[in-house]
């Protein structure tokens, strides 16, 4: 069931603000949605062609939702935000969770989703006030104590995030992400030295020597099927060997992934595109990703832990042969997500800035939203020193 709620001073006072001269509202009104459903015909209309990630697609959030968020328990709130023309303007993806005795609100997808953001019209823009005021009119129709948001691209396919205007700080990391160019050779020449090329003919030639080596996308569920189990064994032997989480080890976030990669296909509307890359007969490394509008977002990846294979590197040598097929479907952009990893620095030369904001509604959210930032920005120190991070993330991996 959605809730109408008008944010304009009413049809007069709109009237008379456009004759004096002044800017229509874009967040003139909104409705809360509990089922994304309730809001299809507007999310389609505005996400086809507006400001938004893969990650706010509407079969991303709606699987989501139905399989980790059913088992976390969150409550959907999907606010549609509307201009004085009675326009779809925006669309806020979120969840409402418990959290200490708080009903705080974040956007949906949590570790699953590399960027969390809304889904803005085209050419959006709003400023600090109206954008303060309309989380607040949120929240206070939702009995909200405080609004977290995090991973908050600052800058998004070279527009404005129409939420930056909140301010907030910076995100424990940043995305990265590479530019394609007109063709791979080029790209390749600008991201590798020539030393660095005859490394990676080299560990080919290695890695060939084991077997045939070839890559390939999943275009049907037996296949599919095969790489995202062999993507599961990765996992478990890594977690296995570091004593690190194994985030599906989580049956939920198992399910989820099942059915964005594997029982989707049926439909030719896979949400997640897996890709695999053999060695004979064997998978040595498994990647995921998600497309929109020319962007290739990766989602998941895994290598064989076999020492003699990880050796050569499969999942770096996979990911230059996803690069070479993205320049030729003609994608602009291929991202590797958040955090930091070293084969990221090889291939992506963009650093993404990401920003968190917290907003207390309510005497407890407004005690516990500096306690939250000050939790991301300790997080932010440690990340950005290797030497703490290294010390802290074993600790981190078998204990959360």
């Amino acid at each position: 069931m959605s809730h109408a709620h008008n944010l304009a001073t009413g049809a007069t006072g709109s009237a008379s603000a456009q004759a004096r001269g002044a800017p229509a509202r874009v967040f003139a009104a909104f409705e809360i949605c509990g089922d994304p459903q309730e809001a299809s015909a507007a999310w389609d209309e505005i996400y086809a062609d507006g400001l938004a990630t893969a990650y706010q697609s509407r079969n991303f959030v709606e699987l989501w939702l139905r399989t980790v968020g059913r088992a976390e328990g969150v409550e959907p709130m999907i606010v549609l935000v509307r201009d004085e023309r009675g326009r779809a303007s925006a669309l806020l993806p979120l969840v409402v969770r418990a959290r200490l005795g708080l009903r705080a609100a974040e956007f949906i997808g949590g570790k699953h989703a590399n960027f969390h953001m809304g889904v803005f019209r085209a050419g959006l823009a709003a400023g600090r006030d109206e954008v303060l005021g309309l989380l607040r009119r949120i929240g206070e129709s939702a009995r909200l104590d405080a609004f977290f948001f995090v991973n908050q691209p600052e800058r998004w396919q070279g527009s404005v995030n129409p939420l930056h205007a909140l301010g907030g700080q910076k995100s424990p990391s940043f995305g990265h992400s590479t530019q394609l160019q007109n063709n791979f050779a080029q790209w390749l020449e600008t991201h590798y030295s020539k030393a660095a090329r005859r490394k990676l003919r080299k560990k080919t030639r290695r890695l060939a020597e084991r077997g045939v080596v070839s890559s390939f996308v999943a275009r049907d569920e037996p296949t599919a099927r095969e790489a995202l189990a062999t993507f599961f064994a990765h996992k478990r032997a890594r977690a296995k060997a570091t004593g690190l989480i194994n985030d599906f080890d989580d049956p939920a976030a198992a399910r989820f992934l099942e059915i964005a990669a594997c029982e989707s296909i049926a439909d030719r509307e896979a949400v997640i595109e897996l890709r695999a890359m053999r060695c004979g007969e064997r998978i040595v490394a498994v990647f995921g990703g998600l497309a929109h509008a020319g962007r290739f977002y990766g989602v998941v990846t895994s290598h064989d832990p076999d020492a003699e294979i990880a050796r050569s590197s499969p999942g770096e040598l996979l990911i230059l042969d996803i690069v070479r097929d993205l320049h030729e479907r003609g994608f602009k952009t291929f991202d590797l997500g958040v955090g930091e990893a070293r084969y990221k620095d090889a291939v992506c030369e963009t650093s993404e800035a990401l920003f968190d904001f917290a907003l207390g509604l309510t005497l407890k959210g407004r005690i516990a939203s500096p306690c939250f930032l000050l939790a991301r920005r300790v997080k932010r120190w440690i990340k950005q020193r290797p030497w703490a991070w290294s010390l802290v993330a074993p600790i981190v991996g078998r204990t959360r």
